[in-house]
């Protein structure tokens, strides 16, 4: 049997988004010959397997993974990471490229992400490999809209958001495109800037801006909530792609994502792509979306390529390409 153990930065699950959530599918999904174990501080087992795997690139890690490649352990990385003007200037390149040589295998969600990381951080390509993000099937399983409806106190058609209130996820320039049709936007999800949030209450008076709050994962209105809005608004400055996004398209919603990411590597041409810089753009867009009849072309499209028991095997067969079965 195959072990591993999972680590990341202390105060990741303190506010979860998609890459905490990423490892946990990847715990929930994983088959019976690869064990994972959560590192704990307090209970550390680092000599009971020889794979760690370590998630994001947060300041401070790298000297506790060159310890953990001491006790010949293979280090893999997940960087979760995409760089483009709006934090290359913030980047520390001297401790990426440490993380990078500690590392023995680099994983990423996509293969344009490996072109980004080599044209802006010189990734070692010969070590990176590619893990897709992945969606529940759950998703794709009618449920009835009342509960959610009534939780969410919406009646009629509404827009839908699902991810945590912050400037990078720019729900500002969907409420701005739910304003120009008329239709109000449900934000699901949690509040990571309050500065940004109160901004968007300012930004959406009346019904056009509805927060109501995080739903759990398995819960049957974040389901509901995907399946019966009219089209779910992702224009963020990037994303990988997001997995509120696969989720929303595995669910039947028309989807608006932004360019900026690896979304057009899992989508195809399956969906509006946006400038999230571009008002006019992002609100054509919706117009463009809310025209046409619904298709399951999407659907079918993310849950033959991305459901989670499939894209652990990738992951799987990347720690067997390691070369250690115990």
């Amino acid at each position: 049997m195959i072990k591993t153990i999972f680590n990341v930065h202390p105060y990741a699950m303190e506010l979860p988004g998609g890459g905490e959530m990423q490892i946990m599918k990847y715990v929930q999904y994983m088959p019976g010959e690869c064990e994972v174990i959560l590192h704990d501080i307090w209970r550390p087992r680092l000599r009971e397997a020889r794979i760690f795997h370590h998630f994001h690139m947060v300041s401070g890690a790298e000297g506790f993974l060159a310890y953990v490649k001491s006790l010949h352990s293979k280090v893999v990385l997940s960087p979760n990471l995409w760089i483009n003007a709006t934090n290359s200037e913030n980047l520390d390149l001297a401790q990426i490229r440490q993380y990078y040589e500690i590392a023995d295998m680099i994983v990423c969600n996509s293969r344009v992400e490996i072109d980004n990381l080599s044209e802006f951080t010189d990734i070692p390509r010969e070590k990176a490999r590619v893990v897709p993000n992945g969606v529940d099937l759950s998703f794709v399983t009618p449920v009835s809209d009342s509960d959610f409806r009534s939780w969410a106190d919406i009646r009629g058609p509404y827009l839908l958001s699902v991810g945590n209130i912050e400037r990078r996820k720019n729900q500002l320039a969907s409420i701005r495109a739910a304003r120009s049709l008329g239709l109000p936007l449900i934000c699901i999800g949690r509040i990571r800037e309050k500065e940004y949030f109160d901004a968007c209450v300012r930004d959406g008076p009346g019904d056009t801006f509805r927060f109501v709050g995080h739903l759990d994962q398995d819960d049957p209105r974040l389901a509901a909530a995907y399946q019966n809005c009219e089209a779910f608004l992702f224009p963020g400055q990037l994303e990988t792609p997001g997995i509120a996004a696969l989720e929303a398209a595995a669910a039947g919603a028309p989807v608006i994502i932004t360019k900026e990411g690896s979304a057009r590597e899992y989508f195809s041409d399956l969906v509006e792509y946006v400038d999230p810089n571009d008002q006019d753009a992002i609100n054509a867009a919706l117009a463009r979306t809310l025209s046409r009849p619904r298709t399951n072309d999407l659907r079918h499209h993310i849950v033959s390529n991305y459901s989670w028991p499939h894209v652990v095997m990738h992951l799987l067969g990347h720690y067997l390409e390691l070369g250690f079965n115990k």
